[in-house]
């Protein structure tokens, strides 16, 4: 876990699984979306070749509205769809500005990956289970 201003990043482990699942808290900005997409390579690579999904917590993320950072956000996607990610699965908890948001940010990377929103991590590693057996 690290906390820097009013940004906290919580990973977690999925044993067995080629899931990377991190939760953003507070207000990303480029400097920390950087961090956390290097997080999220490493722990990828650290799989080994073949694909694999990320889950983003991002309901408890403030909603961003700096074009930089959002450009670092749709940055992210392009550079896990390059290092093999199939999907996202969006940890959302049902907040709808934050699942625009995403949407967005998504569109604007113009990626292939397969992106959905669920309520729960939980929800999300059963739709990867049963859509990707990942």
């Amino acid at each position: 876990m690290e906390k820097q201003g009013n940004w906290e990043l919580k990973t977690y482990e999925v044993p067995g699984r080629r899931i990377v699942w991190t939760e953003g808290i507070g207000q990303a900005n480029p400097e920390e979306v950087n961090k956390v997409t290097e997080y999220v390579l490493a722990k990828a690579k650290s799989f080994g070749p073949g694909a694999w999904a990320y889950i983003p917590g991002i309901d408890k993320m403030a909603p961003i509205f700096d074009s930089e950072t959002q450009k670092c956000f749709a940055d992210m996607h392009k550079k896990c769809e390059e290092a093999g990610c199939v999907a996202f699965a969006f940890a959302s908890g049902g907040m709808a500005a934050i699942k625009v948001q995403s949407k967005r940010h998504h569109q604007q990377s113009h990626v292939g990956i397969v992106s959905e929103h669920f309520r729960t991590a939980d929800d999300a590693k059963e739709w990867l289970k049963e859509n990707f057996g990942i």
